[in-house]
């Protein structure tokens, strides 16, 4: 949603579609999950990720992050390339 946003915006209200995938290639966010983005080769979102674990902070349940990971592309089409 906050893609959609930030392209109406740039565009004053006035979606023109080539002009909104460009901006898009840049568009850059940052998420409750983090920082994302939009790969410009293939449209798709990269972010980090995370290893959690459930633990009981203060009497309540809670997923405290041990490890990031790093920024990670969609792995399935680094290990199933196009044909």
């Amino acid at each position: 949603m906050a893609a959609i946003f930030d392209v109406i915006k740039a565009q004053n209200g006035k979606i023109d579609p080539d002009k909104t995938m460009e901006l898009l290639k840049n568009w850059k966010y940052d998420s409750p999950r983090g920082p994302i983005s939009i790969d410009p080769a293939t449209r798709d979102v990269v972010q980090h990720e995370y290893m959690r674990e459930v633990k009981k902070v203060d009497g309540r349940l809670v997923n405290v992050e041990f490890q990031d990971f790093g920024v990670f592309k969609d792995p399935w089409k680094e290990f199933n390339p196009p044909k």
